[in-house]
């Protein structure tokens, strides 16, 4: 970090790990004859504040700006982009209309899943993680279904089945992970017995909503996994915990098929479409074609490791 204060200000500058949990740092300087300075400082795994504080006799003052750093702690397993503004589904879905919702708040642009010994990351980075609601992850309803080939039993069937979507064969799960702005994470085996406890960080500054699962309780992640991620809109209000739809978009629901649209998916019960605005598909599947309720059941597969 480099910046200009009083000349011979002493300057203390220190970095806070805030997304992923981590020792901050300090470094302590004094200015130059023209009030420069410069000091290198570490940074943790995401988002981080930088506040250089200078003093000089009785006169203070500060500056704090915050960063991402994507030097991971671990060995990545996964990392997969997914293509931004894709986020409508099979093509059709329309988000609230409510200014609450933000554009690009339920668009999927990577995963990552990375190893670092006792915990292991899922990162799933977004288009826009403004804070709704009053929380960070207010808006999100975020499911990651995993698949240990070597871990069973497995299901196929969704979290609930009013999501209207199920998970295919080859990426039957033996874990799943919840996480959304207003109730703890859910992380159970298949038969739906709590594994223990996730931690959860939502960065505006990185866009990203962070997952540190305990590797016991997990598995170590490694060729022939698979993660099925489905995110929707959370509503504390409802049953099953997602947003609900409408024909068409209103406040505080999605529509099913937005102006202009012309698709045999308008057509449908908005009660029985897949609560599902984005996900990110295997290499040579296209998720509108996956998530079309018109061409049949709707079935998600995962993104193996390679």
């Amino acid at each position: 970090m480099t910046g200009k204060t009083i000349a011979g200000a002493t300057v203390s500058v220190a970095s806070t790990p805030t997304e992923i949990a981590g020792s901050p740092g300090l470094v302590t300087t004094t200015a130059g004859a023209d009030g420069s300075y410069a000091a290198t400082v570490p940074l943790g795994f995401g988002a981080n504040t930088i506040t250089a504080a200078a003093s000089k006799g009785s006169a203070t003052g500060y500056a704090q700006v915050s960063i991402s750093s994507d030097a991971v702690p671990g060995t990545v397993v996964l990392d997969t982009a997914d293509p931004a503004g894709d986020d409508a589904g099979p093509g059709t879905y329309a988000y609230p209309t409510a200014s609450d919702f933000q554009a690009g708040a339920f668009d999927l642009t990577r995963f990552q899943v990375i190893n670092a010994g006792a915990t292991t990351y899922l990162r799933a980075t977004l288009a826009d993680l403004t804070p709704t609601f009053g929380s960070p992850l207010g808006a999100q309803l975020l499911d990651v279904y995993v698949r240990d080939p070597a871990k069973g039993p497995d299901a196929t069937t969704a979290a609930y089945p009013s999501r209207n979507y199920a998970i295919a064969a080859d990426s039957a799960w033996s874990r799943f992970i919840e996480v959304q702005g207003f109730a703890d994470p859910v992380f159970t085996d298949a038969s739906g017995t709590s594994l223990g406890p996730v931690s959860v960080t939502a960065s505006q500054v990185s866009k990203t909503i962070t997952m540190a699962v305990p590797t016991a309780a997990l598995g170590t992640p490694t060729s022939g996994w698979v993660f099925t991620l489905a995110l929707h809109g959370q509503d504390g209000f409802t049953t099953d915990k997602a947003r609900a739809f409408a024909a068409t978009a209103q406040p505080y629901a999605f529509g099913v098929c937005r102006g202009g649209v012309s698709s045999p998916i308008c057509a449908l019960d908005p009660n029985g479409v897949p609560k599902l605005i984005d996900t990110i598909p295997p290499a040579g599947v296209s998720q509108s074609a996956e998530l079309d309720p018109t061409a049949g059941p709707v079935t998600l597969h995962g993104f193996p490791v390679p």
